[in-house]
């Protein structure tokens, strides 16, 4: 069979990455029987005794506000829009990882984030 053809459109490519980097391992909050809570997909999460963002775009607890452009920024550098820099186990991940992002895996990703349901979800209340 030929090989897989990578996906194109945006939004779907960065759905594919998306589950590919795993994502919602830390970015969704987990039930007490610590399966992921479905209808807070990447809502935000506690992981050990770190808070990992919500990167639904709701305005107020997630990334709504944020541009594409902005997202991509933080997952190639780490810098936030405010100018603040990411730090704990996504800045390793930036590191490691997603700092060798091409310019259009990380906007895929942003289109894919901002193309999802906004959650309200503020992890650091949880």
């Amino acid at each position: 069979a030929p090989p897989a053809s990578p996906e194109t459109d945006p939004v779907a490519r960065g759905a594919v990455l998306v589950a590919v980097a795993n994502c919602g391992s830390c970015h969704t909050p987990r039930g007490e029987d610590g399966n992921p809570v479905a209808d807070k997909m990447l809502a935000g999460g506690v992981v050990q005794d770190e808070v990992a963002s919500n990167i639904t775009p709701d305005e107020k607890t997630g990334i709504g506000s944020w541009s594409e452009e902005e997202i991509a920024h933080l997952l190639q550098t780490g810098m936030e829009p405010n100018g603040e820099m990411v730090e704990g186990a996504m800045a390793q991940q930036i590191e490691r990882r997603f700092s060798k992002l091409t310019n259009a895996d990380a906007l895929a990703i942003a289109a894919y984030l901002k193309s999802i349901p906004a959650v309200a979800n503020d992890p650091s209340a949880q």
